[in-house]
């Protein structure tokens, strides 16, 4: 399988059109959304550093490798789809294997949510610092991984319904609660910043 990292964007855009799998669906699409906000704020960490900034209060290299992560993720999340799609034609047969499989499609999803967190926890740590230039970029950026990491939530709540372990169920569900009011509460603060 092709790696969604290294798809042509309109390759990507008609695969993700494409009812033909596997290929990218929701879930690589808001990896994309979240790799695209690391982007943004990694450029606009460089331009602060370029206009004399260099003292940053966040790791350029975390900013790059949460980037690099959400692509891998993109890529990932088509290879579990793929791999819930083959089992659900015998789940009947394989419940187990079935459940498995939707476990580890779910937990692509959880992941993008932390990756969002660490996008919008280095946002805010690093505006007090940055170019107030680079404002409407971090504004972006920020919508963009709440955004992101609401829709990864949406994923999950969907996913979990068609699981039967309760247990992996509710501790899911906690996590998934408490860190998209973290990146929700996290967004709010950085667009108050902006504002004042």
């Amino acid at each position: 399988m092709e790696s969604a990292g290294h798809m042509e964007l309109d390759e990507f855009l008609e695969k993700l059109a494409s009812p033909d799998f596997p290929s990218p669906a929701s879930g690589s699409a808001i990896a994309m959304v979240a790799a695209i906000a690391a982007a943004i704020l990694e450029m606009s960490c460089k331009a602060t550093i370029k206009k004399g900034g260099e003292d940053l209060p966040i790791s350029l290299h975390t900013i790059e490798e949460t980037r690099h992560q959400c692509l891998s993720l993109a890529t990932k999340d088509m290879e579990k789809l793929a791999e819930v799609l083959r089992l659900t034609k015998c789940k009947e047969d394989s419940p187990g294997k079935y459940e498995v499989a939707m476990k580890n499609a779910t937990d692509t999803f959880v992941s993008l949510i932390a990756k969002c967190e660490i996008i919008l926890t280095q946002t805010e740590r690093f505006i007090h610092r940055s170019s107030k230039k680079v404002y409407g970029e971090l504004a972006n950026s920020a919508y963009m991984a709440e955004a992101a990491a609401v829709s990864a939530k949406l994923g999950v709540e969907s996913n979990l319904l068609l699981l039967q372990d309760e247990i992996y169920k509710e501790n899911t569900r906690t996590i998934i609660r408490e860190r998209c009011r973290n990146c929700v509460e996290t967004r709010k603060r950085i667009i108050e910043i902006i504002e004042s």
